[in-house]
Order: structure tokens, then sequence, then C-alpha cells
């Protein structure tokens, strides 16, 4: 019993060893210390691409659009100024001057800020609907500041609305490996160019499975829908990507995919009354 004893104090001296040379290690790696640093970077690059889209509707010739861009320091504020430098990447389809003009290239974010916005202006009365400028813009220079590696470089797609009013009821037909389906769907602006569709799959999951619809938000721009990965609500860690088109007869037609479940349709929507 004493043995027993005296080899449990022995394996609990050799854990606690153990546990204080990895708190050991793990300091002189680095882990657990707090980052201190900061660094400037574009408030809007960590989306996809590190890509923005500005969109404008033309009611004439000579219209000009004020945009801005916004440029964060991440950290902790200091009580001086911080001048930030940008440049447009030689990549950029955008002239200045034809699709854009920037009053100065250089910015400050103000002493004990965390932000500074960059103006931009948008010369949307020369811009054609079959145009597709887009204005890459980098940090290159923000003085003993350093620069973000990953979301110094914003790229702002310049684009020309259309009319857009696609919120209804619809009627649907989706045609895929399992058939033919005849539901109905609903389809609610979000905002100018953004809509939710109350089930993507046009009641496939309803009326083959038993499920709830599976709702998916869309933007739309000159006919042409684009959706991103958007949530299975059926299937675990499944998205439903997707594209589509919006006909002259008011019609709209979407193509949908759900690698995960194996599962793609084409849905046609005729809005109701039609």
């Amino acid at each position: 019993m004493k043995k027993d004893r005296q080899y449990k104090v022995l394996a609990w001296v050799l854990f606690l060893g153990l546990m204080a040379g990895n708190i050991s290690c793990m300091e002189d790696s680095g882990f657990g210390i707090l980052w201190e640093g900061m660094e400037v970077e574009f408030d809007e690059a960590s989306l996809p691409n590190n890509t923005i889209q500005k969109i404008v509707t033309k009611s004439s010739d000579n219209q000009v659009d004020q945009e801005h861009v916004r440029i964060n320091l991440v950290g902790a504020q200091v009580n001086t100024p911080i001048e930030v430098e940008l440049g447009v990447d030689p990549i950029s389809t955008a002239i200045e001057g034809v699709h854009y003009n920037m009053e100065t290239n250089k910015v400050t974010i103000p002493a004990n800020s965390s932000f500074v916005d960059v103006p931009i202006e948008i010369l949307t009365g020369n811009l054609a609907s079959d145009e597709l400028p887009d204005l890459v813009l980098t940090i290159i220079d923000a003085g003993e500041t350093k620069i973000s590696t990953n979301y110094h470089q914003l790229t702002i797609a310049i684009r020309l609305s259309c009319p857009s009013e696609l919120a209804g009821v619809y009627t649907s037909v989706t045609v895929g490996s399992f058939g033919t389906v005849n539901y109905q769907v609903t389809i609610t602006e979000l905002e100018p160019f953004t809509y939710r569709i109350s089930d993507i799959t046009g009641g496939v999951y309803s009326e083959l499975y038993g499920e709830n619809d599976n709702p998916a938000v869309f933007s739309e721009l000159c006919g042409e829908i684009t959706m991103t990965e958007q949530a299975d609500n059926v299937f675990d860690r499944a998205v439903f990507t997707g594209s589509g088109t919006v006909n002259a007869d008011g019609t709209i037609r979407i193509s949908w995919e759900n690698e995960v479940a194996e599962l793609s349709g084409i849905t046609t929507l005729t809005p109701s009354g039609n």
C-alpha cells in the first residue's frame, strides 16, 4: 500500500514537471502572448477576392456619385496621426478621369482614431452598360506603421445598374435527376439588387423529402443572377451555389447545386398571374 502511494506521488511529480516544461515551451514559442502590434488595412479587403462592388444607377450623362472606402488601424489607437499613401495597381482597368476621380492618394488616420475614409468619385455619366471597370487600390506606405500582408489591396468593381424589380410570388418548375417538381416561391427584396428566395430548391426538399423550404440570398445585376455559398438547412455542412438569368418576359431561370447532397436542378420561375 505504501509502495502504491509512493508510485502515485512520483507520477504526480512527473506530471507537474511535464506541464511546467510545456508551458515554458509555449511561452518561448510565443503562445499565450497577446499581439501588441498595429497595422493598416482596407476594411472590406477581407471579402472574397478582396473585391467589393460599387453599383451605380445612371440618370444623366454628367452624373457623379460620391463613394468611399475605409482604411482601418488594427491595434491600439495612438496619440499621433498616421499618414497612409495609396497607389493604383497596374492591373486596374478603371481609368482616372473616365471612370473615377480621387482628390488625393494620401489620407490621414487622425490621432486617437481607428480609421479614415477615402473619398472616391464615380463618374457614372461616362459609364456604358457593357463596361466592367475595376479600380485596384493598394496601400503602399504608412510610415512606421506596418501594412497588412493580406488586406493591403482592394478591388472596387464599378458597375452600372439596370432597373431591378424581382420581388413577388412565382410559380416554379424545377427539373433534375429527381424528375419535375411544381411549387410556389416568394422573392423578397432585402436591399437594392439583393433578394431572398423562399426556397432555392423550388419545392424539392418539401415535396420529395418532406423537409422545410431552404431560403437563399442572391444578387441580380442587369439580368445576371449570382448566388455564393448559401447554407443548407437540411444537410449539415452542405451549401448551395447557383447562377441564373432574368428573361425579357419576366421569367427567371436559376441553376443550383448542392455537391455534398449530390443534388442539383434548374428552376424556372414565372410571376404569378402571368
